[in-house]
This record gives C-alpha cells, sequence and structure tokens, in this order.
C-alpha cells in the first residue's frame, strides 16, 4: 500500500491570550500564561496518542534545595539541576579529599607510634601519660641532666623534670636523636596536612552548595525562555508526529 508521507505543520503556530486592561479583572491578568510556540511534523493521516509533556512548573528546580544538597553532600545538588558536569567535579574533589584527610591522619599516628617506640628503646623514657612538651624537649636534649642544667641557663623559669624515672631520658647516641626528631616532624607535618584536608573538604561543601543554588537559578531562567513540552504521537500508519513547544 502506498504511503503518503505529508509533513503538514512545517511553520509556526504562535498561541496566547491577548487581554485589555480595561475590560479584564487584574486577577486574569495575573494568571496569564506566556505565548507558546508550537512546531508540528505530521506523516500519514490519523494517530494513536502517547504524550508525555511536563510543564514549566514541573521543570522548575528549587534553589534552595539543590544549596541544602550540596551542602551535605558535593556535587548531588548540581546533579539534581542537571549540571552532570560539574557535579562530577565536586564529587571526585570530595572523594579525594577524605582520601587525603584518613591517609594523612593515619602517617601522622604512624609517626608517632615510632618516635615514641625509639624514645623507649634508645633513650630508656617512660612515654606513657607525657605531654606534646615533653616529647619536644627529648629531641632537643640528651638527656633529663643536661636540659635540666642547660635549660635554666637560657630561661630560669623553665620548668625543670624531677629526678626519678618517670622523667627519664638519655639517649645511646646522637644518630637516634636525630632520627627521634625526624620522625617527629614528620607526625606534625602529617598532621598540619590532614588539617589542610579538613578545610578543604569544608570549602568543597560550601562552594558545591553555591553553585548549586545558582545552577538551579540559571535552569529556572532556562525553563522560563526555552522549551516547555513535548508531544510524541504514534500514528495509525506507523508513522510519528512530534511537536515541540516553547515559551518565551
Amino acid at each position: 500500500m502506498k504511503k503518503t508521507i505529508a509533513i503538514v505543520a512545517a511553520g509556526l503556530v504562535v498561541t496566547g491570550s491577548l487581554f485589555a486592561e480595561s475590560k479584564l479583572p487584574e486577577s486574569k491578568f495575573a494568571s496569564a500564561q506566556p505565548p507558546t510556540i508550537q512546531y508540528q511534523v505530521e506523516s500519514g493521516s490519523g494517530y494513536t496518542e502517547v504524550r508525555d509533556e511536563k510543564s514549566g512548573d514541573d521543570l522548575r528546580k528549587s534553589p534552595w534545595q539543590a544549596f541544602a544538597m550540596s551542602l551535605v553532600l558535593p556535587g548531588t545538588g548540581e546533579l539534581y539541576t542537571g549540571s552532570t558536569v560539574k557535579s562530577r567535579i565536586f564529587m571526585i574533589a570530595e572523594v579525594g579529599g577524605w582520601v587525603s584527610l584518613i591517609s594523612f591522619k593515619h602517617l601522622a599516628n604512624w609517626r608517632e607510634d615510632d618516635y615514641r617506640l625509639l624514645a623507649a628503646r634508645e633513650a630508656g623514657a617512660d612515654v606513657e601519660g607525657k605531654d606534646e612538651r615533653y616529647f619536644d624537649v627529648v629531641g632537643f636534649y640528651d638527656s633529663r641532666e643536661e636540659y635540666n642544667r642547660v635549660g635554666g641557663v637560657f630561661d630560669p623559669s623553665r620548668q625543670y623534670y624531677p629526678d626519678n624515672e618517670e622523667y627519664f631520658w638519655n639517649w645511646s647516641s646522637d644518630i637516634a636523636r636525630e632520627r627521634y626528631r625526624d620522625l617527629k616532624n614528620d607526625s606534625k607535618s602529617y598532621k598540619r596536612n590532614s588539617d589542610f584536608a579538613l578545610g578543604f573538604i569544608l570549602a568543597n561543601h560550601f562552594l558545591s552548595a553555591v553553585d548549586a543554588y545558582w545552577s538551579a537559578k540559571r535552569h529556572n531562567r532556562g525553563i522560563e525562555s526555552g522549551f516547555s513540552g513535548v508531544d510524541l504521537r504514534m500514528l495509525d500508519d506507523g508513522g510519528w508526529q512530534l511537536t515541540l513547544n516553547a515559551r518565551f
């Protein structure tokens, strides 16, 4: 059977309502919809309708919802607004930040365990229950006696450590003490890096939230001037009719 394909409407149909302010109440002006441009392409005659249309209100995104989503998990607000590329960037940054934070914390703890064990083994120090200042002093002086003797010369008000086993240390060699200082400095460096990683994570949450908010705003502005609906119809003869509606 010969099938005739006709392009029924290849033009532009503008539908809208024109209201005169003197004849219609103000409430009708407020409810008037923007003009709609309708493009229609049809093949064959007669059809079975398959309709899939969303209004502009259905397509709008909430800026504050997008903000909250990205504030909790960076990238999700961008994904909500359709900004998939930026969503991936913020999500990758989030994963990288957490991997860095966890890694630096573990490295800092490992180095701390190493220098404490070294002080106990090579200097005979009792490392239990000591504060950070004690471990700093152990790295700069060969023994408790040297610290109490030399430290008072430079600062008479400096704290002295009592002559008992709890605060005893005496390094076996300068090499061991230098190794101790290197390990302790590494631990401090890793702790600082973990703080930077935490700051990066917090900044990523805030920046993603702000970006998601404005992405939703831009998305909604695009809806107001873009396509507002799609009609897809299956015709009885096997053809298709596609209708695109745009508002501006």
